[in-house]
């Protein structure tokens, strides 16, 4: 494989976290969920300053697997990251 820098975006509910470990377990690459970049663990938030300082370091690292939507650094992850997924919703129920 020749991607060290991804990115996983998409639709709520499609399955983006569980791909996103499955991609970590086969390529070893560090996971970062920006969730919990975003959330504090008494449910209140970062301020964007604070968010965009910890996404920085990870985009500086050699290697990286990012999850989350986050459309307001959606340019700058972009720009950083070599591979996009991106999980729609299932139609249907299909399969």
């Amino acid at each position: 494989m020749n991607f060290k820098k991804v990115i996983i975006i998409g639709s709520p509910g499609s399955g983006k976290s569980t791909f996103a470990r499955k991609l970590r377990d086969i390529t070893g690459l560090p996971l970062h969920y920006l969730d919990m970049i975003w959330h504090r663990p008494d449910k209140t938030t970062v301020s964007k300053e604070e968010f965009d300082s910890e996404l920085e370091k990870i985009l500086n690292k050699d290697s990286f697997i990012i999850d989350g939507n986050y459309s307001r650094t959606l340019e700058v992850r972009f720009y950083n990251c070599d591979t996009v997924f991106f999980n729609g919703h299932s139609r249907g129920g299909l399969s």
